[in-house]
């Protein structure tokens, strides 16, 4: 199984939900993909048995095959792709972003406007802590910049939280990709 750019980008839909059910007009259309290589490659998808499909109409809605016995290994490494190209967006925060794993015991993801590519240039830094973080007003002085943390535990952790379902809909997993995909698919 090899997963190239285009394959991690359409991925990259069903992260946001392991439920999602999308149809290649409308991923096309988001990404300005030409509608004959997104059906190529979400063909190619379903013979690796990544994705599966249902017809409605015209319109073939494709979805993680969740009986793929390595799927979540497959998000797992879209996940580490966005974050990956997340920290090189944002280069300037990189060593901010090493810090605050540091800091952080749990899974750490970054979501709001960062995520968005809507910041401007006093947006604080948001973020969601499942579990614990130290003090961090230190970084926030030497890195100029206001970070807003949501913390919650795995046992308060309701995905169907509106605030949750926004955080899954855009974010980047800076620490505890494994253990959130794992938490996601169990509840």
């Amino acid at each position: 199984m090899l997963l190239n750019k285009p394959k991690i980008k359409i991925l990259q839909e069903f992260t946001k939900n392991k439920d999602n059910q999308i149809y290649g007009r409308a991923i096309a259309k988001k990404h300005n993909l030409n509608q004959k290589t997104i059906s190529n490659i979400l063909n190619n998808l379903e013979e690796q048995e990544i994705l599966k499909f249902k017809k409605e109409g015209k319109n073939k809605y494709y979805f993680l095959n969740k009986r793929n016995p390595e799927i979540k290994e497959i998000i797992q490494l879209v996940e580490i792709n966005k974050k990956i190209n997340f920290t090189k967006k944002h280069i300037k925060l990189k060593g901010l972003f090493e810090k605050l794993e540091k800091k952080t015991k749990g899974i750490l993801i970054v979501f709001g406007s960062y995520v968005k590519n809507i910041e401007k240039k006093d947006s604080d830094l948001d973020l969601f802590v499942l579990g614990d973080i130290e003090n961090i007003k230190k970084l926030e002085e030497s890195f100029g910049i206001d970070i807003n943390i949501v913390k919650s535990t795995i046992n308060k952790f309701n995905k169907n939280n509106p605030f949750i379902k926004e955080i899954m809909e855009n974010h980047v997993i800076l620490k505890g990709a494994e253990e959130f995909i794992n938490l996601i698919w169990q509840i």
